[in-house]
């Protein structure tokens, strides 16, 4: 069964400001774009991996 994550327009924002700034993301940001989302870990990388996808359409 999957599951589909909804964001936030502030979590949306913040990751879209992070994903204009670099395509790929490195840990110590993930760290630091949770402490000011509230999203896990995974939950970010798997966001960054769908933009990516969503770009080369």
């Amino acid at each position: 069964e999957s599951y589909r994550m909804v964001y936030t327009a502030h979590q949306r924002n913040l990751l879209e400001i992070e994903y204009k700034s670099k395509g790929f993301i490195e840990r110590k940001d993930r760290e630091r774009i949770a402490e000011q989302t509230g999203l896990d870990d995974s939950q970010i990388k798997y966001w960054f991996q769908n933009r990516r996808v969503k770009d080369k359409k």
